[in-house]
């Protein structure tokens, strides 16, 4: 008896099936349609794309000045380099 009832339990479905949907009869089904490409125009808010500038001497200017704050930047790494060498004792390279 035992036995019969675990089975009838596994069966029997406890709560409202669903009920699989069928389109009425002269309907016509869901294309899946192709998405149109978005025209290329400016960029949008938020975006952080750099623009070049149109000027070539604003180009030169860019230039020069991603140049110099390379150069001070490697500059100022040599230096704390060598501070903390000193502080921890170590011989510099030559």
């Amino acid at each position: 008896m035992d036995k019969l009832f675990s089975i009838k339990r596994t069966i029997m479905a406890q709560h409202k099936m669903k009920k699989k949907t069928t389109l009425p009869p002269g309907t016509k089904h869901k294309s899946m349609k192709k998405s149109k490409a978005k025209p290329v125009g400016a960029p949008k808010k938020g975006v952080s794309a750099i623009l070049p500038p149109k000027k070539q001497t604003a180009v030169n200017n860019s230039k020069v000045t991603s140049e110099v704050s390379r150069l001070i930047n490697r500059k100022n790494e040599e230096m704390i380099r060598t501070i903390a060498d000193k502080q921890q004792g170590r011989k510099p390279k030559n």
